[in-house]
C-alpha cells in the first residue's frame, strides 16, 4: 500500500520536475537559431582593425561576424585571432578568368529544372544582383561551381584526423613519427582516435578561362576529355587496413548527367562502381563525405537551392603559415589571421530523403568564390555538424616558391599569377556526437597541370593497380 501511494505521488509530482528541468536542458540549434543571427547581424559594423588580436576578453567585438553554431567552438579562454582584412582585400582571380566573365556576361540562364545553360566560362551571374525569393538560389551555386579554379588542385598528402572532444592527443603517434615534423601542427587539447592518409588530385577539363582558343576545353574537349567537367581521385596510403583504398569521380559537362564513381576496395581486389547515395556516406570512418569537399562537392541538380543574402563574416581568406595550425580546448580550433570578407550564403536542400541532411548553409566569398563556413541539419532540423574551410593564396611565397615536400609526383610549384585561394584545410565538427574529423592538405598546390599526367593519375584503370 505504502508503495502504491509513493508511486502515485511521484507520478503527480513529475510533470512539475519535469518543468523545473527545463530551463536547465540544452535547447537544439535549428534553421530559426541561424537566421536570427544572420538577420541580426548583417549591418554589423566592425569595431576593431587590422592588427588588433582578439582575446575571451574581447570576444564580443567579434561575435556579430562568426556564424552563432562556431562561437563555442572558436571563442575559449586563451584564444588569440589575429585580425588581417587588408591582406586579404587585395585577392581576385586571375585575369584570364576576368576577362572571360567580362566577355561573357549576361549570355548563361536557368533553365527550369535548375541546370545552367548557354555557359562558356568565367563567373557565370552577377551576385551583386541576387535577391531571396528567386533563382539566385540556383544562379549561385553555379556561381560556385564555377569559381576561378586554375586547373584544379593536387594535395601531396591529406591528412584525415579523428579528435574526439576534451583529452589529450600529446601521446598520439602523429605527434612523434617522422621525428615529430606534425607536432608542430597540433597545439591544445582533443583526443587524436585515429589518422588516414593519402594524395588528392582534381583535374579541369571544361569551362577552363585559360583555354580559350579551344573553347575553354583541354584538349579541345577530345579523348580524354570528352565530356567531362573535371575528375577527382582521392587515395588512401595509411593505416594499413585501408592502404591502396581510393574514390575517383567523373563529373560530365553535362550538368544533367549522374556522375560516374567508382571506388577500389583493396580486400575485394577489384573496382566497385559507387552511387549518388554512398558520395553521401560517411568516407571511411570520417565525419566527412565525398559531397563535402570543398564545402559542397556534389552535383548541382541532386538539390534544391536558395539565396539566403549576404554577410560579412571572419575568415582564414589568406592564411599566415604553409598548414593550418589548430589550438584550442578541443584541438579543433585555427590559429591564423583572420580577415573580414563579405560572404554570399546559400542553403542546399536534398531532394533525396537518403540524404543524411536536411539542408545545410554555405558561405562563399564575394569576390573569389572560395566557400569559408557550412553547416548541416539533421532530419529533425537540428544543427548536426558544422564546416570551417582555410585558405591559402597562391601569390604568397611560401605557396608559389616551393613544391610540396610531401609528394613530387602529384605536385609541382603553383606560378605565380594563378591568383588562386587553394584549399589548406577543411574541418568538421559532429556537434551532435563531441567528435570531429580536421583535414590539412599538406603541400597544396594549383600547378599547370598537363593533360598526359592527368590522363595516367586520373583513369579508371589507375584504380586497379591499388597504387
Amino acid at each position: 500500500m505504502e508503495i502504491v501511494i509513493i508511486m502515485r505521488t511521484y507520478f503527480k509530482i513529475l510533470p512539475y520536475l519535469v518543468l523545473m528541468l527545463v530551463p536547465f536542458m540544452a535547447q537544439a540549434f535549428t534553421e530559426t537559431d541561424y537566421m536570427a543571427w544572420f538577420n541580426e547581424n548583417q549591418s554589423a559594423q566592425p569595431q576593431f582593425v587590422d592588427g588588433d588580436v582578439i582575446t575571451f576578453e574581447k570576444a564580443d567585438l567579434v561575435r556579430p561576424f562568426i556564424p552563432k553554431e562556431f562561437q563555442d567552438e572558436w571563442l575559449f579562454e586563451g584564444m588569440e585571432m589575429t585580425i588581417n582584412t587588408g591582406k586579404a582585400a587585395t585577392m581576385k582571380p586571375a585575369q584570364v578568368y576576368l576577362d572571360a566573365t567580362e566577355r561573357h556576361a549576361g549570355q548563361a540562364t536557368i533553365a527550369a529544372d535548375g541546370a545552367i545553360e548557354n555557359y562558356s566560362a568565367g563567373r557565370p551571374f552577377d551576385p551583386e544582383k541576387f535577391v531571396p525569393g528567386t533563382d539566385s538560389g540556383w544562379k549561385m551555386v553555379w556561381n560556385w561551381n564555377y569559381r576561378w579554379q586554375n586547373d584544379g588542385l593536387s594535395v601531396g598528402e591529406v591528412d584525415w584526423v579523428w579528435v574526439r572532444r576534451g583529452g589529450s592527443h600529446d601521446n598520439h603517434d602523429v605527434m612523434s613519427n617522422d621525428g615529430g615534423k606534425y607536432a608542430q601542427y597540433y597545439e591544445g587539447g582533443g583526443t587524436f582516435e585515429r589518422v588516414l592518409k593519402g594524395p588528392y588530385k582534381r583535374f579541369l577539363m571544361a569551362h577552363n578561362a585559360k583555354y580559350q582558343d579551344t573553347d575553354y576545353k583541354v584538349n579541345a574537349g577530345k579523348g580524354f576529355a570528352k565530356n567531362t567537367e573535371f575528375r577527382e581521385y582521392t587515395g588512401f596510403t595509411s593505416p594499413f587496413d585501408i592502404a591502396g583504398t581510393a574514390f575517383l569521380i567523373l563529373r560530365y559537362d553535362n550538368p544533367r548527367k549522374a556522375d560516374d564513381s567508382w571506388a577500389y576496395i583493396p580486400s575485394l581486389r577489384r573496382v566497385r562502381r559507387i552511387s549518388v547515395e554512398v558520395k553521401s556516406d560517411s568516407l571511411l570512418g570520417t565525419d566527412h563525405t565525398l559531397e563535402d569537399f570543398y564545402g559542397f562537392n556534389g552535383r548541382p541538380l541532386e538539390h534544391n537551392w536558395e539565396y539566403v543574402g549576404s554577410a560579412n563574416i571572419l575568415v582564414v581568406a589568406r592564411s599566415r603559415n604553409r598548414d593550418t595550425v589548430y589550438y584550442g580546448p578541443n584541438g579543433w580550433a585555427v590559429k591564423d589571421d583572420y580577415a573580414l570578407r563579405l560572404t554570399d550564403v546559400m542553403k542546399q536542400i536534398p531532394k533525396s530523403d537518403a540524404h543524411p541532411y536536411s539542408h545545410k548553409f554555405i558561405h562563399t566569398d564575394r569576390v573569389t568564390g572560395e566557400s569559408y563556413y557550412a553547416n548541416a541539419f539533421d532530419k529533425a532540423g537540428e544543427l548536426w555538424k558544422v564546416w570551417q574551410l582555410t585558405k591559402v593564396y597562391s601569390e604568397d611565397p611560401w605557396v608559389k616558391d616551393e613544391p610540396s615536400p610531401y609528394s613530387k609526383r602529384w605536385s609541382e610549384p603553383t606560378q605565380a599569377g594563378t591568383n588562386f585561394q587553394i584549399f589548406q584545410s577543411i574541418n568538421v565538427i559532429d556537434l551532435q556526437n563531441n567528435r570531429g574529423t580536421l583535414v590539412p592538405c599538406r603541400g597544396a598546390e594549383a600547378e599547370n597541370t598537363s593533360f598526359k599526367s592527368a590522363k595516367r593519375l586520373l583513369d579508371v584503370n589507375y584504380l586497379t593497380e591499388g597504387r
